[in-house]
């Protein structure tokens, strides 16, 4: 309530020019408010600037009218009256005052805002603007230890005296929400420093819970108190007892910053409390399943399952098939039956990306065939051999066929004595006969860790692969693959679109066209990812299917697709 009242005051107090009554002025104020991201709105500005100048009494005027009504949508006015301030200084101050009071008041740069409102105001000669400003100032962006500070209720309270010498009047209309902020802050100091979650209910706006949402948010180190601060938090806006809005927006964060014990620990309220959605269930298995706990989310999982699932339970089956695979349960083709009979479908292109192991595993075979045969003393060559190459075949017979010491031995004396042989040889060996080279570890250390779900610790496993051999496409391949695991887009586009550049494969050009969907919400690129993956494997199911799912969305408009 504290920050509509001090928008309420500025908005009676501010000093404007009376707007144009003429359509160009009108259409001027609509193309700012139609400019739905910050690049569309630099663009307007730079291509009307003269006419944004000219209609900016119109800005302000529709900007102040919004405040009056306790409404915040005024950032993109606020920003224009910015950018056109070195033109206006009046326009400027508004604007930085009209953007830190759209900006929530948890915002650093909604009290950056303030504060140059402050300056602003206090250069145009303005002391109670500038006052009502630094009032907005001392009240935004409390963290928990500006909310522990002393100091920051003693400035509120300084700020009012200085509204006080200003305007008798506007002081004694603001105490009161001034008063009912400084109580909010002590609780939320009291809620900090371990204090009992009150029962009573009391009247609360946005900037006011978002002051008990710091202090829920520092509760987290014992979950079980920040489930209870949540649910005083939703009786507060007057939610039923069983909602679990707040809590789910915590349970969003931790997902985030990546918080495992805590996100389960309030998820687990959350069901013990009633909470009775499949969602629920499926987001406390994932949880578990990053913690490494698979068996206790199978479990769970199970256990919501009952012995009859039905087509309510697709979601339950999908989530369950996407991760049996990822982490090898063996049970997971019994549930891809079982989400066959329900009516539902796992396109390829849903699941996270397999791990690398397939395709590594793959690179490790032999690059060419042995034609000869090293076998109880006796060598025997393929007359098919080209003359040229009978000694690369023999050697790689003898180095098979006397074992693993003697032939590791005969491998090792040949890359001394003839190195260009040496090359040509391991070629026809398999993985478990050639010398692993420092990439190859990091790359099979690496491979392991991402089967184990552990994909932080997989990521430095592929970077190191790489640092000993930066062609290693597999290692790209795979750093990338982490990456999405992740949910770090960016950097998995870029490494996939790195180990394209080594070599083009129909399964980076599929994974690149994944991250470019997830990350970005391009399905054009993505579906030209997946049509390229194809031209290199026309039976590449994997991309058929995304590229399946990709026009389908085109089709009906999403993500960008319309």
């Amino acid at each position: 309530m504290l920050f509509e009242v001090i928008g309420s005051e500025w908005a009676r107090n501010l000093a404007a020019d009376e707007p144009e009554r003429n359509p160009d002025a009108e259409r001027t104020v609509q193309g700012v408010l139609a400019s739905v991201s910050p690049e569309q709105l630099t663009s307007y500005v730079r291509d009307r600037t003269a006419e944004l100048v000219a209609h900016r009494a119109n800005l302000l005027a529709h900007a102040r009218t919004e405040v009056l009504a306790g409404r915040r949508d005024v950032e993109r006015i606020g920003r224009v009256l910015i950018t056109i301030g070195h033109l206006a200084a009046e326009a400027r101050a508004a604007g930085h005052f009209l953007v830190g009071y759209a900006l929530r008041s948890s915002s650093a740069e909604s009290r950056r805002h303030f504060e140059l409102a402050v300056v602003a105001y206090r250069d145009l000669r303005a002391p109670l603007l500038a006052a009502l400003a630094g009032l907005a100032a001392a009240a935004a962006s409390l963290t928990p230890e500006r909310i522990r500070d002393d100091r920051t209720i003693d400035g509120l309270l300084r700020a009012v005296t200085d509204i006080g010498r200003v305007d008798a009047e506007c002081r004694r209309r603001i105490t009161g929400p001034v008063d009912d902020y400084v109580t909010f802050l002590r609780l939320g100091r009291e809620l900090m420093d371990g204090g009992p979650v009150p029962s009573t209910l009391l009247a609360a706006a946005e900037d006011e819970l978002n002051i008990l949402r710091t202090a829920m948010v520092a509760a987290l180190p014992r979950p079980e108190r920040a489930a209870a601060i949540a649910r005083w938090i939703q009786a507060l806006r007057g939610l039923p007892a069983d909602s679990v809005l707040e809590l789910e927006q915590l349970v969003d964060m931790l997902a985030e910053v990546r918080d495992w014990e805590p996100r389960l620990a309030l998820l687990r309220d959350m069901i013990a409390h009633g909470d009775r959605r499949d969602e629920t269930v499926i987001e406390l298995a994932r949880t578990l399943t990053e913690l490494r706990r698979w068996d206790e989310a199978r479990v769970e999982l199970a256990a919501r399952l009952g012995g009859r699932p039905g087509p309510e339970h697709v979601e339950l089956l999908r989530f369950m098939v996407m991760t049996g695979y990822t982490v090898g349960d063996p049970e997971t083709p019994q549930w891809a039956r079982m989400l066959q009979a329900v009516g539902g479908e796992l396109p390829e292109s849903a699941m996270p990306p397999p791990t690398m192991s397939a395709e590594a595993g793959q690179a490790r075979q032999p690059r060419r065939r042995l034609l000869a045969r090293f076998e109880n003393g006796s060598l025997t060559i393929d007359p098919s051999i080209p003359a040229g190459e009978v000694k690369e075949h023999m050697m790689a017979a003898m180095v098979l066929g006397l074992g693993a010491q003697k032939g590791s031995e005969l491998l090792d004396d040949l890359a001394v004595k003839d190195p260009a042989l040496y090359e040509k040889v391991l070629d026809y060996l398999p993985a478990d006969a050639r010398p692993v080279s420092e990439a190859d570890a990091h790359l099979a250390a690496a491979e392991q860790l991402f089967q184990q779900r552990r994909y932080r610790e997989a990521v430095t496993e592929y970077q190191a692969a790489l640092a000993a051999d930066p062609d290693l496409e597999f290692a790209q391949l795979g750093l990338g693959d982490a990456y999405y695991m992740l949910g770090e887009y960016r950097m998995a586009i870029a490494h996939f679109t790195e180990s394209i550049a080594i070599r083009p494969t129909p399964q980076a050009f599929r994974f690149l066209g994944d991250a470019i969907l997830r990350g970005q919400s391009d399905p054009h690129r993505a579906k030209q990812c997946y049509e390229q993956a194809l031209e290199l494997d026309p039976n590449y199911g994997g991309a058929r299917n995304a590229l399946r799912q990709v026009t389908l969305m085109l089709a009906e408009g999403g993500a960008d697709g319309r």
